[in-house]
């Protein structure tokens, strides 16, 4: 909910309200999606993983959701 709320262009005040988070935890997933968005175009989820200490199921999750802008 949150980085589809993001995706949609909500400000990260409106998007900890509607998603009942704080603003700091709305801007860790943020900051995160976009880390994992940058390192996809030349890496695999595995080495994307090691490199930001994320487990490989989470990095698949935002790469999963990455794909879905495309549809």
């Amino acid at each position: 909910m949150i980085l589809e709320l993001y995706r949609k262009g909500y400000q990260t005040p409106e998007i900890a309200r509607m998603a009942n988070h704080t603003e700091q935890a709305c801007d860790r997933y943020i900051k995160a999606y976009k880390k994992v968005e940058k390192l996809n175009r030349t890496m695999k989820s595995e080495e994307i993983a090691q490199i930001l200490g994320m487990g490989k199921s989470l990095v698949e999750e935002y790469i999963r959701i990455l794909n879905e802008e495309g549809d």
